[in-house]
């Protein structure tokens, strides 16, 4: 789609010096960048935020409200004025790195329409700017919606100059720029150390980076205070200034070469990218939890279920450069929790970070519900209309079996004999027995936003930038959850005894009703599909 407020066409005769300069071929580079635009527009080029105007939008628009409340906040607190802008550059740096990363590197290394362009003659250099030119677009939308209030409410600072607006947005935009300068060369020394058959599984990796930082970021600070940098550090001020400068040398230099090696080496490691799938789960095999799906989810209708969906969790792309990073919050926040020793049983009326076990695992399959819509490879759903459509009432339940085995069941019984050994077995079985019944009312009500066959419908590239709103939304409501839990729940066992058979009751019947809705949605998805492309295999009654 195309954005409302760059005219790339009027920007086209100013750019050309700096394309130029930089080895771009001008007129390939805004043919490039116009078919890209266009295959966008038609569907064929999947999740790239920077070519979505809407998605872009309305990530602007929930940035812009996040980031006025946190301005306002901030305002209300008798703050210096650089250190109000010093805490905004770095959110702004923060979420930006976050986005854009995997921005780039789903521009990089899933390049779909490169074979098609192999037989053209388009220098590296050329190929990769068009390719990453949409990231200057989110910047240009972003970086306003981060910091538009925040640079107004900086006027509301003592002794803030009447000039500081300007001076807010100008520096937002610098680190913006730097930002998406920094996620470029990051993939440019990739590409030159990284094997091409790793450079997906590495550019996963570095999708993580920023959720890392955020839960260890405070364990690294309290670190890095123990060490004894102070002392080490000179107290001549032109050696420190000369340390200053060789630092920042040393960035520059890192990023102008991780540029040049990305431009040089990109397009000559496009064949083997394309060609280069996932392996996980290409050899035949049979699922070993299999025999338990059949017998007790719904046969072999449910078995086709479990095992497409299983499979596709490990090939798809898009899911997987989506769940990597999510992945790391629960088992973070878990780790971080257990950490500061093993916790106190929850019997004993004291906080633990136990009671965030059900929650972290049911936020994590808020997320697994709602990416396991979309796939790399959606085109492909038109196999799902040759089936029997009453099949879809045995498929939706083995999609609900692979999840609340490995997603609850799993994980919870690895916990029960840990538990069990430091808290007894009455109180470490009731306190599983309570999760998974938790959990499987959070997956009850999760079940709903699939609505379509899962792996079955193009990306919505507003999930990515996103991301981070949902996850401290969901960090809210679990906070809210858990204090219901302690105050009023987790009084007595006989308390949760019962809250646990209630628990159980209202998941198993909402499990009926949304697996129900679940294969009607599917058939209904499936009729628009039928309709779309035409009848291409009638239904015979068998």
């Amino acid at each position: 789609m195309k954005l409302p407020f760059v005219n790339l066409t009027s920007l086209r005769p100013k750019a050309t010096p700096l394309l130029v300069a930089c080895g771009i071929d001008v007129k390939r580079f805004w043919l490039l960048v116009d078919l890209f635009n266009q295959i966008s527009e038609r569907g064929e080029m999947m999740d790239q935020l920077g070519r979505n105007g809407v998605a872009l939008r309305g990530a602007a628009i929930v940035y812009f409200v996040f980031s006025a409340l946190i301005g306002l906040m901030f305002a209300m607190v008798p703050l210096p004025v650089m250190a109000y802008l010093g805490i905004f550059m770095a959110f702004t740096a923060f979420l930006l790195v976050s986005v854009l990363i995997s921005e780039a590197g789903n521009s990089l290394l899933n390049p779909a329409e490169a074979m098609v362009l192999a037989h053209q003659p388009i220098n590296g250099a050329t190929y990769a700017a068009a390719k990453l030119s949409h990231l200057l677009s989110i910047v240009l939308y972003l970086v306003p919606g981060i910091n538009a209030i925040p640079a107004l409410l900086g006027l509301m600072l003592k002794n803030s100059p009447w000039y500081y607006p300007f001076l807010h947005l100008a520096c937002a935009f610098a680190v913006g720029l730097v930002s998406a300068l920094f996620c470029c060369a990051l993939f440019g020394w990739m590409l030159r150390f990284v094997p091409v058959k790793r450079l997906k599984a590495a550019g996963q990796l570095a999708g993580t980076v920023p959720l890392m930082f955020m839960m260890f970021g405070r364990n690294a600070g309290k670190l890095f205070s123990r060490l004894p940098l102070a002392a080490s550090m000179p107290n001549n001020r032109a050696i420190l200034w000369g340390l200053g400068i060789a630092l920042t040398a040393a960035g520059v230099a890192a990023v102008v070469f991780g540029m040049r090696s990305l431009t040089a080496d990109y397009l000559i490691r496009v064949a083997g990218m394309t060609r280069g799938g996932a392996h996980a789960g290409s050899h035949t095999r049979k699922p070993k939890l299999g025999a338990i799906v059949r017998r007790f989810f719904g046969g072999q209708p449910a078995l086709a279920g479990f095992a497409f969906v299983s499979r596709m969790m490990l090939r798809d792309w898009q899911f997987r450069r989506q769940m990597i990073p999510l992945l790391m919050f629960p088992l973070i926040s878990l780790g971080s929790a257990f950490s500061s020793g093993w916790p106190a049983d929850p019997f004993l009326r004291k906080f633990t970070p136990i009671h965030v076990m059900p929650h972290a695992l049911g936020f994590l399959l808020l997320f697994v519900c709602t990416l396991m819509r979309f796939g790399n490879d959606y085109k492909g759903a038109w196999v799902f209309v040759s089936i029997p459509s009453r099949a879809l009432n045995g498929f939706a339940r083995g999609i609900h079996a692979l999840l609340w085995l490995d997603g609850i069941l799993i994980p919870n019984l690895i916990a029960l004999p840990l538990l069990a050994w430091r808290w007894g077995i009455w109180h470490g079985a009731l306190f599983i027995l309570y999760s998974i019944a938790a959990t499987s009312v959070y997956l009850a009500l999760e079940l709903r936003l699939i609505e379509n066959v899962p792996f079955s419908k193009q990306m919505d590239t507003s999930i990515q930038s996103l991301t981070l709103p949902l996850l401290l939304g969901s960090g809210i409501v679990a906070g809210i959850a858990v204090a219901v839990q302690y105050f009023l729940i987790f009084r007595s066992p006989v308390v949760v005894a019962v809250s646990t058979v209630v628990l159980g009751i209202a998941a198993w019947f909402g499990t009926k009703a949304t697996l129900g809705t679940l294969a009607v949605a599917m058939r209904y998805h499936l009729g628009l599909l039928s309709a779309e492309n035409g009848t291409i295999y009638r239904e015979i009654p068998v």
